[in-house]
């Protein structure tokens, strides 16, 4: 539905180091080519989506919470709702290509050759599993908490699970992602980031990066942080589908820079998957998204992200997907946010609502072009003062909410 923009300020806790060397180790295993829930058997890659939909979420009951993009560890988030895109944008430029002389030809002759771009690797294979974010939320507040009666809850439950890392413009990201992506590939795990720096981003809402020139050398310095460690990055979430709030000059930047980023992960990251953030099939019809995701460089990416923050069955995402990929002409992979879709949204109420669940845990596979599921948004973080969070700021941690989702 609708997703907020947020801002979370960094997370200052007196007993970050050693929460961190406790935690660094957490991993959950995941297998490579088949659904695997770290609490239950594994499941093949080619799990139906009935199948699915009944494997139920880790907790007492099977519903999802609502909550807002999280941020990075070190952003506090304001909520801003977000309108409905409809309308497709201009397209992306053509190719670059390179002029070389060609051998058996005087140099006045060149011949025009398009631009090599290396084949990504695949970051699945290449690890062990996904990564556990030793520095999350949860991971800090079970670590404050240890005397909470929820704490072992929250741990088990969340906190010692894969969970998206957030990355939104804060001064530290480069860094932090370097550090990120180094500690999961010393435990041979893979990481999760979430580029969420666009400019204009929240529908125009002056959030995000202060220029095109400075988005540009984020994205080549997160990039560069990756290097050539395996990797998955979400990529700007809200970005297309809140395309049609933006003047037709701004969204023709936009989708410039999109393309700007998937091409400078594809080179600068090697072993990262990319997927461009693509919604649901609530906000924007699957035609529209195919134009955009197309003008946005789709082609050079692994493929797309659908539901990130958001309450749709992961059926019904699936669905999407491939009404998205028969509008290509394509079959591009995609990920599935199952943070908070155990017990579907079937209104419009994004908000912290009532009644969600945490969905299956994170794992590869179960359906086919599906790689993954994944907990991008961290469950129990906030979407803001409204809903069962009541009382919290968007992007905030709540034991409350998290005890929600998990069905207690």
């Amino acid at each position: 539905m609708r997703l907020p923009d947020m801002r979370r300020s960094r997370v200052v806790v007196a007993l970050a180091a050693a929460c961190a060397i406790a935690a660094a180790g957490t991993t959950v295993a995941l297998a490579r080519r088949g659904d695997s829930d770290p609490s239950a058997g594994a499941k093949p890659t080619g799990t139906s989506v009935n199948e699915m939909a009944d494997q139920g979420p880790i907790g007492a009951s099977a519903k999802p919470p609502a909550s807002s993009p999280p941020v990075s560890q070190s952003a506090k988030p304001a909520t801003l709702p977000v309108r409905k895109p409809s309308s497709p944008s201009s397209v992306k430029p053509s190719a670059k290509t390179t002029t070389k002389p060609s051998a058996k030809k005087a140099a006045s002759t060149p011949t025009v050759k398009p631009v090599v771009v290396p084949e990504q690797g695949d970051p699945l294979s290449q690890t062990d599993g996904l990564y556990v974010d030793p520095q999350s939320q949860p991971v800090y507040w079970v670590s404050e908490h240890s005397s909470d009666s929820r704490s072992a809850s929250i741990k088990a439950g969340i906190a010692d699970r894969p969970l998206g890392r957030w990355f939104n413009g804060d001064g530290a990201d480069v860094s932090d992602a370097r550090a990120y992506v180094a500690g999961a590939a010393r435990a041979g795990k893979l990481p999760v980031l979430v580029f969420y720096h666009i400019p204009q981003r929240g529908c125009g809402g002056g959030e995000g990066a202060s220029s095109t020139s400075a988005y540009r050398s984020w994205i080549d310095s997160m990039a560069a942080a990756i290097g050539k460690n395996p990797a998955v990055v979400i990529l700007e979430p809200d970005a297309l589908p809140q395309l049609d709030c933006l003047s037709s000059s701004a969204q023709t930047t936009r989708l410039s820079l999109l393309s700007y980023a998937v091409d400078q992960l594809r080179s600068s990251a090697p072993n990262t998957w990319t997927y461009l953030d693509a919604g649901h099939d609530d906000w924007t019809p699957a035609g529209t998204m195919a134009k955009w995701l197309k003008a946005a460089g789709v082609a050079n990416a692994r493929g797309f992200s659908l539901n990130v923050s958001n309450f749709q069955s992961t059926a019904r995402n699936v669905s999407y997907a491939n009404a998205v990929n028969a509008a290509l002409g394509t079959s591009k992979h995609f990920v599935i946010d199952t943070s908070r879709n155990g017990n579907p949204l079937n209104g419009d109420d994004w908000c912290n609502p009532t009644g969600e669940r945490v969905g299956v845990t994170p794992r590869t596979g179960g359906a086919t072009g599906l790689d993954l599921q994944l907990w991008v948004k961290p469950p129990g973080e906030s979407d803001g003062d409204c809903g069962i969070g009541v009382g919290t700021d968007a992007g905030d941690f709540s034991p409350a909410i998290a005890m929600k989702l998990l069905g207690h």
